[in-house]
């Protein structure tokens, strides 16, 4: 390991000479293509290669970005191109290739994730000019634009014949976007080139190379010997050690993501839940309202947030987070009641529990393995016979998007400051054709939360929208425990301390906001 201060002490020539960021992070991409998965850590690398039609301002709040936008009829939406954003072969971002691109979107095959969403809102799509396209929505539609701004935009020629694997060997990867594309070897980097040509702000940066390194230490000790100048998912338990060392600085942000169980609910049998003995089951308990509600009470959330995530999360109650339209301040972190557990769970059939399995990744979510392990202590002490099985995040996405387990850690981060767009994919009913439900990986279906979310759709007040959002909450959360919410974390990024990183709500780690300090 090098001696620190000698790096730091060189690290601006050296900076300056190499004109490289070096980021860390702790989960890769599944892929390059633009369209294959709705899932963070693709999202977090298409924003350097590919911009979406709508921005999002800090608050992630739609704004214009490569499209202004606006709303002439009630069911009229009308996106004009900047005039300046090119791809980066050097051809002018057209309407038509808005079209292609949206029309590509929910065609992917085998996605994990898929995108339907912005697909299921459309009833015609009409390109006016070269630089106008008009989106007709099916009635009063206001998620509209902010579907908008996960639709990334790629050449019309590229969308009309590239598949996924032509994207990950990188003949297909043209965009928009701060960063053009050099090279990718799976499992070891992404390498990137400055886009000199971006409408938007340059990076600071001529290269960056992005380096998955799963493993929390591994990631630390890289950026300590100065074999990188940016991590992510920093341990909670590390940054008071980090603070202490002058040649490092810590960013963090309230995180827009929300870490949640899912629970099979769709199922006879549940594929990881038995007799205590092995046998099958006649029945899935997950279907039971009340086993739900038991496996919420017996979770201390907040022995989870003050040991397990050292005080660098908050526990919630709900899927929407704080200062969300829709977040509603009276659906409280569920109580801790192993007591009251017990008596559901023999009121539903179940005194002498059962066999069950929860899944989780191992490399997604800040501290995520030792998370699910301590629910599934927590269980235990409820009478149940609860394991745990961790894996990489691409196996367990994968796993999941087929609906393999009976029980599931798992977070969605909120890209706008809507709460209805996230509702409306983890909970809403799953309808492919109207593009929602498309991660109700358990299948939860309840007829009063989809009325009240179609209400709410078709709802363009913001005071009238948050109140039917926050009555499918209820629903949802307090009536039927559809989920099972555990924690808001926090954002945690550590860097060289000559270096400046913003900080943001949106977990994407993107080597564009690494600045050197000034």
């Amino acid at each position: 390991m090098r001696g620190w201060m000698m790096a730091a002490a060189v690290l601006m020539p050296v900076v300056a000479a190499a004109q490289e960021a070096r980021v860390a992070i702790q989960t890769e991409t599944s892929s390059l293509d633009p369209h294959f998965a709705l899932v963070g850590a693709n999202q977090a690398v298409m924003r350097h290669l590919f911009d979406p039609l709508v921005g999002s301002d800090r608050n992630l709040r739609p704004v214009a970005g490569l499209a202004e936008f606006s709303n002439p009829e009630p069911d009229l939406w009308e996106f004009r191109l900047r005039p300046d954003a090119r791809f980066h072969d050097g051809t002018p971002v057209t309407a038509e290739d808005v079209r292609a691109s949206i029309e590509r979107m929910p065609r992917v095959p085998n996605s994990p994730a898929p995108y339907i969403r912005l697909a299921g809102s459309i009833a015609a799509l009409e390109v006016v000019d070269s630089r106008t396209i008009r989106i007709r929505s099916r009635g009063v539609d206001p998620a509209v634009p902010l579907n908008a701004m996960t639709a990334w935009i790629i050449p019309a020629r590229i969308a009309a014949t590239a598949t996924t694997a032509d994207f990950n060997a990188g003949r297909a990867v043209v965009g928009s976007g701060p960063w053009r594309f050099v090279e990718w070897q799976p499992g070891s980097a992404l390498r990137l080139a400055r886009n000199d040509g971006y409408w938007g702000e340059a990076p600071a940066f001529a290269r960056a190379t992005l380096r998955p390194v799963a493993n929390d230490a591994a990631r630390l000790a890289a950026l300590l010997a100065g074999d990188a100048d940016l991590v992510d998912a920093v341990p909670p338990g590390e940054v008071a050690r980090l603070r202490a060392r002058p040649e490092v600085t810590v960013s963090a942000a309230s995180s827009n993501r929300m870490i949640y169980i899912g629970l099979d609910q769709a199922n006879d049998p549940s594929p990881f839940v038995t007799s205590r003995d092995g046998r099958p089951l006649s029945a899935n308990p997950l279907k039971d309202a009340r086993v739900r509600h038991a496996l919420s009470l017996a979770i201390n959330r907040a022995a989870i947030v003050d040991r397990v995530l050292s005080g660098a999360a908050r526990a919630s109650g709900q899927l929407a987070i704080e200062g969300q339209l829709g977040f509603d301040p009276d659906l409280a972190s569920p109580a801790f009641d192993p007591a009251e557990a017990r008596r559901l769970l023999a009121e539903a059939g179940y005194a002498e529990g059962f066999r069950i399995t929860l899944h989780s990744p191992n490399n997604r979510y800040v501290e995520d393995d030792k998370t699910a392990q301590a629910v599934a202590q927590f269980w235990a002490r409820i009478g149940l016979d609860a394991r745990v099985e961790v894996m990489p995040s691409n196996v367990f996405f994968t796993r999941a998007g087929r609906r393999e387990f009976s029980t599931f850690l798992i977070g969605f981060g909120h890209s706008t400051g809507d709460a209805w767009l996230g509702l409306s994919q983890v909970l809403h009913s799953f309808d492919a054709a109207r593009g929602l439900g498309g991660l109700n990986r358990g299948r939860y279906a309840s007829p009063a939360f989809d009325g009240l979310m179609e209400q709410a759709r078709g709802t363009a007040d913001p005071a009238a929208r948050d109140g039917l959002i926050r009555q499918a909450q209820r629903v949802a959360m307090a009536g039927d425990m559809a989920v099972l919410p555990l924690h808001v974390p926090q954002n945690i990024w550590a860097h060289r301390a000559t270096l400046s990183y913003a900080a943001m709500v949106e977990e994407s780690t993107l080597a564009h906001h690494l600045h050197p300090r000034r």
